[in-house]
């Protein structure tokens, strides 16, 4: 296709180059025009005051003597010059020549030139001046001649130049590219044809243009096939696509800022049940049954004004069943959203489930520790000023059944307790599972003592009765502390902490009841925390010492030996009481440290004893349950005597029957353990706990030590006595000794050999006293057994 002869780059680069060279030249030529006058007038000036410079000396003298001819011939003489029109000299006091050239003063426009006349004799005495009027019209003239001469000379040269140009670019750069122009009209590039060069120009501007059409060409083609491919892959991803939106287990859907659906898949239908909906699947998103719509479109609105994908977890309000939805939103320009909704109804049952658990006690199904401090914190929050009771309930006695028959009798009565608990409390109320033997129990909108002590005690009861695990009938106690909201504690750890507090008050006072908490046991909690860091110290201060008490055989009237009793000499308090310090240092641990303190003390006095005679005295050491087995380990009581040359018969280790019930197979190891290098072992205040003749047979005891408490009043009550004497008894008949505690008095003393009993130790004999007093109390007693009557001689 050829173009128009107006259009075509030929005409129209000739037709610019001329508009152009027109334009510059009409530019060139006024600005030299202009430039020439300036010129020409400047000249003109600078030849007047040449002028002027030459004449200067004659008009000073003609002003100085003011001398009019001289004056007048001055002025005479510059007019003849064709370029001044009129010449003006004065003194200070008049003028003194005048010429004007006739005719040329009231046309002529010109600036005059003025000079300043000086004395020829002092320079800086004024005298006069000259005025020179130049010649407007011969300057014009003179200027106009030479500024044509060289607009003419600028003319020709731009013409001359203006036409080479035209030929070197046509010849050049017009002619190649329409050359070019018209063979690429017939190029048919899809068949392999190139564009030639045209002939000279193969290595310039010209020919790289010519390379870089035809790279073009090129990649225009590969473009275009890649296109077509693109087109047939785009056409099978779209089916593709089509298939996966149809067919996708999410629900996909596209919608815009008011939630209408602009398209949407059968699953969404599916998943928001809607496909049996009469109608199908509502227009618009927001119209779904959501159980917070607000959410939903809080949602949606985010997505848009972030322009960030936006998730969140929706709840379908259905009719049959609810259901959970993960609705993901990514917007997509033009106000539009591309959903994707998947079904998270089993995960959030599995989450539901799993935060249950969490709150749960997965044997009773009651609620646990954190379910506890949960409800708590939800009654204090909805409803602070609402009061209520916080009851915790320990099982008395629950670890000697669990650790004696077993891990699946033990959940068995624990099952049975949770029922017990349930028949004693409303619906209304809290109850819950807190730690292996321990419930609480939350009593809402309760004031006062009243309602918690009925509850209270029908727990005690109830859990106080018997029950059946096999053949034999068990028994538990309970032990309740009660703290009451807001009066013992407006916060969660308070009242938990003032409810263990009363909790602790009734175990320490022997279980089986209830307590309400009192401030003071805050006070008394503070004060045995003191104890703990106190005892700490006391052990690394050597603050502990022990006391002897005196062992006699009261059959043979001897001193047989002597139990050590620990004592604490505090410096400010003085002598601490062991029931005291001795059960804080069992929970601390401080116990191990302690007992091995106590065995090692013992020794080094057994061996003390030795040196001055007494090699027939033993001693007694008490045994807490702590200790045992690794706290005294069996070989740590034989180096002790090893080390001091001391024989396993001159220390004897007393426990109770606590110990015996707290791990029965580990005590019985240790017992034996003990037994085997010959260590005698007394079974400490018998009588006070469950005093089973099981026991006795069972654990490889040498001795049973009757408790004061019994012995103290059998004078006056028969029942202690006869209680006394089938212990006496029953002890004999199974090869056992008896050492009989508190004997306070020759009545005792003497009822108490009629029975048979071998040993006696009370104050009738000593007090315990230290070290130091020992040996004076031993010969008092040895004397005073002498003495007495039936001692052997």
């Amino acid at each position: 296709m050829r173009c128009p002869p107006k259009r075509n780059i030929l005409s129209r680069a000739v037709w610019a180059m001329a508009g152009v060279t027109l334009l510059v030249g009409t530019l060139v030529i006024g600005i030299t025009w202009v430039v020439t006058n300036h010129l020409a007038q400047q000249e003109a000036n600078n030849r007047l005051g040449e002028l002027l410079d030459t004449i200067e000396e004659t008009v000073r003298i003609a002003c100085f003597i003011e001398d009019a001819q001289l004056a007048t011939e001055v002025a005479r003489g510059l007019i003849r010059n064709s370029e001044v029109a009129a010449v003006s000299i004065r003194s200070l006091n008049q003028e003194l020549g005048r010429e004007e050239r006739s005719g040329q003063l009231s046309q002529n426009s010109a600036a005059a030139l003025r000079r300043d006349i000086y004395s020829p004799f002092d320079p800086t005495r004024r005298v006069g001046e000259i005025e020179l009027q130049p010649n407007r019209e011969a300057l014009e003239q003179r200027t106009f001649r030479e500024s044509l001469f060289v607009g003419l000379v600028l003319a020709a040269q731009l013409a001359l130049l203006t036409l080479a140009v035209i030929f070197i670019v046509l010849r050049l750069i017009v002619a190649p590219i329409k050359a070019i122009s018209d063979r690429l009209h017939l190029l048919k590039p899809t068949l392999g044809e190139r564009l030639p060069a045209p002939p000279g120009h193969g290595g310039n501007e010209i020919g790289r243009l010519v390379d870089d059409i035809n790279g073009l060409t090129e990649d225009l083609v590969a473009a275009l096939e890649e296109e077509h491919s693109l087109r047939l892959r785009q056409a099978m991803d779209e089916r593709k696509y089509r298939d996966i939106f149809e067919n996708a287990e999410s629900g996909i859907f596209v919608a815009d800022g008011q939630g209408t659906l602009l398209s949407h898949n059968r699953s969404l239908a599916r998943l928001s049940g809607q496909e049996e909906r009469p109608g199908g699947m509502p227009p618009n998103l927001l119209a779904l049954p959501w159980g917070q719509p607000e959410q939903t479109a809080a949602l949606l609105r985010s997505c848009l004004e972030s322009n960030s994908a936006q998730e969140d977890d929706l709840e379908l309000a259905l009719p049959d069943n609810p259901r959970w939805l993960h609705l993901s939103l990514t917007p997509i320009g033009d106000a539009l959203v591309q959903g994707i909704a998947s079904d998270i109804t089993q995960r959030k049952l599995v989450e539901t489930f799993a935060q249950r658990m969490t709150v749960t006690d997965l044997l009773t199904s009651l609620g646990n520790r954190m379910g506890l401090e949960q409800q708590i914190r939800e009654m204090i929050i909805l409803n602070p000023k609402q009061p209520f009771a916080l009851l915790l309930i320990n099982l008395d006695g629950f670890k000697r059944i669990n650790d004696g028959q077993g891990f699946d009798v033990g959940n068995e009565l624990l099952l049975m307790a949770a029922n017990r608990l349930r028949n004693c409390i409303k619906g209304s109320d809290w109850l819950g599972r807190t730690s292996g033997d321990e419930f609480a129990l939350l009593l809402p909108n309760v004031e006062g003592q009243e309602v918690p002590s009925k509850v209270a005690h029908r727990i005690v009861e109830t859990l106080g009765l018997a029950y059946e695990l096999g053949e034999i009938p068990a028994f538990v106690g309970s032990s309740v502390g009660i703290a009451l909201y807001p009066e013992d504690g407006r916060e969660l750890l308070t009242l938990l902490r003032n409810a263990e507090l009363a909790l602790d008050r009734v175990k320490r006072s022997g279980g089986r009841d209830y307590q309400f908490f009192h401030p003071s046991m805050a006070a008394a909690a503070e004060n045995r925390r003191r104890l703990e860091n106190e005892l700490r110290l006391a052990a690394e201060r050597q603050e502990l010492r022990l006391f002897y008490q005196p062992i006699v055989d009261i059959q043979q009237n001897r001193l047989a030996g002597a139990e050590a009793l620990i004592r604490w000499v505090h410096p400010q308090q003085g002598m601490v009481p062991p029931d005291d310090f001795i059960p804080v240092a069992e929970e601390t641990g401080l116990i191990q440290e302690i007992g091995l303190w106590v065995l090692e003390t013992a020794c080094d006095q057994l061996q003390q004893w030795r040196r001055e005679g007494r090699e027939d005295l033993y001693l007694s050491i008490n045994v807490s349950g702590s200790q045992i087995p690794h706290g005294l380990p069996p070989s740590a009581v034989m180096e002790a005597l090893s080390r001091r040359s001391l024989p396993p018969g001159a220390l004897v280790l007393e426990i109770t029957e606590g110990v015996l019930m707290s791990d029965m197979k580990q005590a019985l190891e240790w017992l034996q353990a003990l037994r085997q290098v010959g260590i005698r072992i007394y079974l400490d205040d018998f009588g006070t706990g469950y005093s089973s003749l099981s026991y006795l047979k069972r654990f490889p005891v040498t001795t049973v030590k009757v408790d004061k408490s019994f012995v103290r009043d059998m004078g006056q009550d028969s029942s202690d006595r006869a209680l006394v004497e089938a212990i006496v008894a029953m002890t004999r008949s199974l090869g056992l000794e008896v050492v009989a505690e508190g004997v306070e008095n020759e009545a005792q003393l003497a009822l108490l050999r009629g029975m048979g009993t071998r040993y006696g130790q009370g104050y009738h004999f000593s007090r315990p006293v230290p070290a130091g007093d020992f040996s004076a109390v031993a010969e008092r007693l040895e004397t005073l057994l002498q003495a007495t009557p039936g001692a052997p001689g």
